[in-house]
């Protein structure tokens, strides 16, 4: 296949409709090491999963686990799987939690920022009915405690202890514990709320688009294309464009990867402060229109528009 015009290669960075990347589509090496995890605490006498073999894991799982753990029939929400076979997890309680197409998903829950009620998903900003009132950055439950509630749910949290084994109930926690103690890059190092901008967030000033440029071409090019338009997102978006209109989400794709993909990982970091100046790089290289230009046809941000800021070109 020429790579000279835009191709729909499969699954696109953020978009699950539009199928599967494989391996052979970006020729990207993926990490190999098996992460530790913890023993499992619940005394079941179940075999358990392979550790997942790479660490945006937990990542992936926070944005769609029920896309991440794959397989058929799986769980499709209101559907099918789950502890009563149709589709709904249970509320803590041993009862039916009620399904609105937004109730299983964390990142539903707390915000692409994890910060809940208080973060870009809450009242004053994007406001959304399903966002739970904890913000897991400041939250103060231990790693276990947290496990205990996401497993057994209440208050709001669906109990995934049906769905999610102890390895990967763990990566989830895992994730949320490494982004609030600052092992991961948080929302809040590449992103400030906003009331009156776009999805009420604008990129933080610090970025350097040249080295963003090169990262781009490091982790991002092989898959999407040197101008980032190889594989259309939501069928109406480049990579560019994409990230220009949606940052406040495709920050966290950059640290963990689509789930259900061979996108994992696709940047290397000491720590979150790294990892964070390197996704502010990236994202601020994505606002070039020139570099990185939307598809044919296909709106974009206009001049002006403050989520990219002075990145803007």
């Amino acid at each position: 296949m020429s790579r000279s015009t835009p191709q729909r290669l499969g699954l696109s960075l953020f978009a699950l409709a539009l199928g599967v990347l494989t391996p052979a589509a970006c020729n990207k090496p993926q990490p190999t090491t098996t992460p530790e995890v913890e023993p499992s605490t619940s005394g079941s006498t179940e075999s358990k999963k392979p550790a997942p073999t790479d660490a945006g894991h937990g990542g992936r799982l926070y944005d769609k686990w029920y896309a991440e753990i794959g397989g058929e029939p799986g769980f499709a929400p209101g559907e099918r799987g789950g502890p009563h076979g149709d589709g709904t997890l249970d509320d803590g309680n041993g009862q039916p939690m009620a399904h609105d197409g937004h109730s299983y998903r964390l990142k539903n829950l707390f915000g692409w920022d994890l910060r809940g009620a208080e973060g870009i998903y809450g009242p004053e900003y994007q406001n959304k009915s399903y966002v739970l009132p904890v913000n897991l950055m400041t939250d103060e439950r231990t790693p276990d405690e947290l496990m205990a509630w996401i497993r057994d749910g209440g208050d709001g949290m669906p109990a995934y202890g049906a769905v999610l084994d102890e390895t990967q109930l763990r990566e989830l926690v895992t994730f949320i514990d490494d982004m609030r103690s600052g092992r991961v890059p948080r929302a809040d190092q590449v992103w400030a709320l906003s009331k009156d901008a776009p999805k009420n967030y604008t990129l933080l000033e610090g970025g350097d688009a040249a080295r963003g440029t090169e990262l781009v071409k490091s982790s991002c090019a092989s898959c999407h294309g040197p101008d980032g338009r190889w594989i259309p997102i939501d069928d109406k978006y480049s990579l560019g464009a994409y990230s220009r209109a949606k940052a406040y989400e495709s920050w966290i794709k950059i640290v963990s990867g689509q789930p259900n993909t061979p996108m994992h990982r696709e940047i290397e970091f000491t720590d979150g402060a790294d990892g964070a100046q390197q996704v502010l790089d990236i994202l601020a290289a994505l606002c070039d229109r020139g570099t990185f230009p939307g598809l044919d046809g296909q709106e974009d941000v206009p001049n002006g528009d403050p989520r990219c800021g002075a990145y803007l070109k």
